[in-house]
């Protein structure tokens, strides 16, 4: 049996810098077969203020909160592959 991939768009939350800011944030929701047990996955940012610094954030989606740095038009989380 395989997890189940769906994808899908959640409202977020971009939190860091001294802002805290809405966001969009598509990605994939990877079910581990027979269980209710999931994780959010390659996730990307979206709709989020041009004038937000680089920097250290996280990304608060679904009560689950991920690290990630903002490099230009770039957002980067080790092991999260999250891009905008």
């Amino acid at each position: 049996m395989s997890s189940q991939i769906e994808l899908v768009m959640l409202q977020g939350w971009l939190v860091g810098m001294g802002r805290q800011e809405e966001c969009t944030v598509s990605a994939r929701k990877v079910t581990l077969p027979g269980t209710n047990v999931f994780e959010y996955t390659r996730l990307g940012i979206h709709n989020e203020p041009a004038d937000l610094p680089d920097g250290q954030y996280e990304v608060r989606i679904a009560g689950q909160t991920v690290p990630l740095q903002k490099h230009g038009r770039a957002w980067v989380s080790p092991g999260h592959g999250i891009s905008s």
